[in-house]
């Protein structure tokens, strides 16, 4: 594996030129999960101090959604989360959060390294293979606190492969790194810097009001619609046609008799 450097704060702020992100950069060597740092911190942080950006070369706690463990070798992966307190945010449209750094995570993959990303329901980055097939290389994790009234702080955790992805027996969804899909891995900070930029357009334009244009963004980069899908729900799996996502993010499958079924929360597989 290629060494990659350690991240610093002045090389990945310097002439960043985002409006509303991030105000303060911590990078670790080695941390339990850049989730777990963001968490300690956020409630305490002056408004000046937001949004943080919390780093490491290593998470040794690492995971993603629905309790799985995220594992990627020391450098090789871009690990970080994005720590904030979106007060004008109504707390039951939290999860549009997740189309935003879904969009700007497909929009920086290309603008780096060429490649057309898209998007596995609800929140995982897919490239394509030499095959013409498409494989995980990225994922987004989501966590938030409110008061009932407004949203407290909020925690978006990404890891990008871009060196090397697990093992395939290890995971559901077939898994790949940018490295294989381009022949070389760019360099982190290179994918961080676009990534926060891309952020950062998606969230100014979030706040000013235009969700419409978010969600329509999400809805094209979905590689999941239009597709034969299986989920795997907390009681079963649903063999259907992902026909359409709505505007709580929710996925409308078809199937067999003509059903619709409107899924919330489950694990598309391939």
């Amino acid at each position: 594996m290629r060494d990659s450097p350690s991240l610093e704060p002045s090389a990945i702020l310097d002439n960043l030129g985002t409006h509303y992100l991030p105000r303060s950069v911590q990078c670790y060597a080695a941390v339990s999960s850049t989730m777990d740092v963001a968490r300690q911190q956020v409630a305490t942080l002056t408004e000046s101090e937001l949004p943080l950006l919390v780093l490491a070369d290593l998470q040794n706690s690492g995971r993603g959604r629905l309790g799985r463990t995220w594992v990627a070798e020391a450098g090789s992966a871009l690990l970080f989360t994005l720590a904030f307190r979106p007060y004008w945010l109504a707390p039951a449209r939290a999860f549009t959060l997740v189309w935003m750094a879904g969009v700007a995570l497909c929009d920086a993959v290309a603008e780096v390294t060429g490649v057309a990303a898209m998007l596995k329901w609800p929140n995982d980055l897919l490239i394509p293979t030499p095959s013409g097939d498409y494989a995980k290389a990225g994922g987004i994790l989501l966590e938030s606190n409110w008061d009932g009234h407004k949203i407290e702080w909020v925690s978006i955790g990404i890891g990008v492969n871009l060196q090397s992805a697990p093992p395939a027996h290890t995971t559901r969804y077939p898994t790949t790194s940018l490295a294989a899909a381009t022949g070389q891995a760019p360099e982190r900070i290179e994918v961080l810097r676009s990534l926060l930029r891309h952020l950062d357009h998606w969230y100014g334009r979030l706040r000013n009001g235009e969700e419409a244009a978010l969600l329509a963004a999400w809805q094209q980069r979905l590689h999941t619609l239009g597709r034969d899908v299986s989920v795997q729900l907390p009681h079963g799996s649903l063999n259907g046609y992902a026909e359409a996502v709505d505007a709580d993010g929710a996925l409308h499958i078809r199937d067999q008799d003509g059903i619709t079924h409107v899924i919330t929360s489950g694990d598309v597989g391939a």
